[in-house]
């Protein structure tokens, strides 16, 4: 049995965790919080708890598939329940907007607003299902730790007109302002902006359409709190308020060090922890593989803002982005300006941003 250790206790570092042990390792997952969850951690304030990250899940059975690898039935550890509507939005005007349900639902409520947008709905419809294919049916639990890999894809993404904000895309299907910002809010759930975030994102409006918007009662916090449940019973060690400060080895990595001074060997790592931030303080630079055109920038929030056009290294999602990036400027999230950007949303099912 080999032993892997993970870094960072996010999402992806939890289902990488459990991955790895439905396979057979011995796990260790480690963070520096005093909880789980990382960006889905919970604050609790005078009785009150408060999801720090993400409230909606849009691809339900990636989480049943981390509770089927152990033979578990997620309903004995979270109440999922799909919510209808998915959104409602409130307009200066006073009209209103309710979107989910059916496709009949929709155009029923888009009649309500703009009776001549139904058409145009239906077609960009059809143009989030060929993004949809292609960025996460396709490309979605595809490592992009290559410059060359991300070529190789190249141009279907400029086929799909990558370049294209969101809002460009929506725009041009969608003459009335209202319904163009309504469909624009896919990069509001990452942190996105829907004027500059390339309409790659749009794919999230079309795994809204095939699987609807569901919600974990109790809220994130229920899940993550199910998943320490699950961790638990299948024995992988968690070791909280455990902040790493290097990687250590002499011709391969052997060893996390521990801001106390601990440490642990293993014989491999997951690090789930941002990309620029981990290459450029945690692992020694003989194990570097950075290229020498990268000139980082300033931290903001552990995350590097960086000038580099090439270096497979600008990777800050969970092991799901990839791009040829011209500038990336930072703050709690990337914003990205891009002539080749394609992302997908946050998902369980691809092992997390670096295997070391």
């Amino acid at each position: 049995m080999k032993k892997a250790v993970v870094v960072s206790a996010g999402l992806g570092g939890i289902s990488a965790a459990l991955r790895l042990r439905a396979q057979g390792h011995q796990v260790c997952l480690v963070d520096s919080l005093n909880q789980l969850g990382g960006r889905a951690r919970v604050f609790r304030q005078d009785g009150f708890s408060f999801d720090a990250g993400p409230t909606v899940i849009t691809a339900p059975f990636l989480i049943y598939e981390l509770f089927e690898l152990f033979g578990k039935n997620s309903k004995d550890y979270i109440d999922m329940r799909e919510v209808d509507p998915w959104y409602r939005f409130e307009f200066n005007d006073g009209s209103r907007f309710d979107y989910g349900g059916s496709l009949e639902d929709t155009l029923a409520e888009i009649d309500k607003i703009s009776p001549e947008d139904k058409e145009g709905y239906k077609k960009l419809l059809e143009k989030s299902r060929q993004i949809f294919d292609i960025g996460f049916t396709k490309l979605s639990a595809e490592p992009f730790h290559s410059f060359f890999t991300l070529l190789k894809e190249a141009p279907q993404m400029l086929r799909l007109r990558a370049d294209r904000s969101v809002y460009q895309l929506v725009s041009k299907y969608l003459k009335d302002d209202r319904l163009r910002r309504a469909f624009s809010i896919q990069p509001l759930l990452v942190g996105g902006n829907p004027f500059d975030t390339t309409c790659i994102y749009n794919l999230i409006h079309y795994l809204e359409r095939q699987w609807g918007i569901h919600y974990v009662m109790g809220g994130t916090g229920a899940l993550v709190s199910a998943f320490g449940s699950l961790m638990q019973e299948e024995g992988i060690e968690m070791l909280l308020d455990s902040e790493v400060i290097a990687f250590e080895g002499d011709e391969t990595l052997r060893r996390v060090v521990f801001k106390d001074n601990r440490k642990i060997e293993a014989d491999f790592f997951v690090c789930n922890a941002e990309p620029a931030f981990v290459y450029e303080n945690l692992v020694p630079k003989k194990f570097n593989k950075k290229c020498n055109l990268c000139k980082p920038g300033k931290f903001s929030d552990g995350i590097a803002s960086t000038n580099c056009k090439f270096c497979p290294s600008n990777t800050y999602s969970l092991g799901n982005g990839f791009s040829i990036c011209d500038t990336i400027s930072i703050k709690k999230t990337a914003v990205h300006k891009c002539h080749v950007r394609a992302c997908v949303s946050y998902h369980l099912r691809t092992p997390p941003t670096q295997i070391i």
